[in-house]
């Protein structure tokens, strides 16, 4: 296998983190082929500052598109990616990598993620997990290890052709829908704690909203995605020990949870995703009590816990 790749980068106003970004793509051990990135409008110097990095590096590419009144952060972002991907229709690559404009990788990140590839020819997504700073600390979130951040995703190219790329989501949540849409077209998704990359705000923020106020439509989030009630219960309750700040992080994913029930927030995803997700949720549930198999079973490469 080879590992030719390309990088799709949704930005807006991201001046304080994206040279960050642009030099830890830089440092990387193996380069990508390409590196689309996609000013989603920013009113900052975002733009100035990928110009600099394009006219010295002929791997990096800008584009700018114009922001669209009434699309939401998380619907304007997908769009963005969507522009990115048209850029290398045609190209000869093996993978896509999705990059958020405020991650700073360590320099062998996609080396390392392409070698969780070539062990487990069933997986469609992988990635690391981040540290983020809260309060002045740097912690680690709390990813379940199904789950893979769209901020440093990476497709196997025909996973991602296969799912047709991602929905736009009023309130996000564009990585959960296609991790499930991969695996129910039989793909596996994970991701791999021992790489680790650094997220320069917490997840949930990126449209200036505080950290509570993330977590809040995190839970909205959930809803969106037709996440069953007792799994999204034993979800939140495992956050208020786990996640910072403790007890108001989950009470707050919880909340916002409710709130989607009580406004009746309309959900995009189709009607097949919101079956296969429910259905999955509650054979980890049973599993964990010993009442039932797991829907599927992720294959760690050897040498990696579970």
């Amino acid at each position: 296998m080879n590992n030719k790749y390309v990088i799709i980068t949704p930005a807006y106003n991201e001046e304080d983190a994206i040279e960050i970004t642009i030099k830890s793509v830089i440092r990387q051990s193996i380069l990508p082929c390409k590196w689309v990135i996609v000013d989603d409008g920013s009113t900052d110097s975002t733009a100035e500052i990928v110009k600099r990095y394009e006219a010295e590096y002929d791997f990096i590419e800008y584009h700018s598109r114009e922001r669209i009144a009434g699309q939401s952060y998380y619907g304007s972002n997908v769009y963005a990616i969507s522009q990115g991907v048209e850029q290398v229709k045609g190209m000869d690559y093996d993978f896509l990598a999705i990059l958020d404009a405020d991650i700073d990788l360590c320099g062998n990140y996609y080396e390392e993620i392409f070698r969780r590839f070539q062990c487990n020819l069933e997986l469609g997504i992988a990635t690391g997990t981040y540290v983020e700073e809260i309060g002045g600390q740097f912690l680690e979130a709390v990813i379940d290890r199904r789950s893979t951040p769209k901020a440093i995703q990476v497709f196997r190219k025909e996973c991602f052709e296969k799912i047709g790329g991602f929905i736009p989501l009023k309130n996000g949540g564009e990585d959960s829908c296609a991790e499930i849409m991969a695996r129910m077209y039989g793909w596996q998704t994970w991701s791999f704690p021992e790489i680790k990359v650094v997220h320069l705000k917490p997840v949930g923020t990126g449209d200036g909203r505080g950290v509570l106020q993330g977590r809040f439509r995190l839970g909205m989030t959930d809803y969106c995605l037709a996440t069953h009630p007792v799994f999204m219960l034993a979800k939140c309750l495992r956050r208020t020990v786990k996640e910072k700040p403790y007890v108001s992080s989950g009470v707050c994913r919880f909340a916002g949870f409710l709130k989607g029930y009580i406004v009746r927030e309309p959900r995009q995803i189709p009607t097949s995703v919101r079956v296969h997700v429910r259905r999955e949720q509650l054979n980890r549930l049973m599993a964990v009590v010993g009442a039932g198999e797991r829907l599927w079973t992720p294959v760690v490469p050897v040498g990696e816990e579970g």
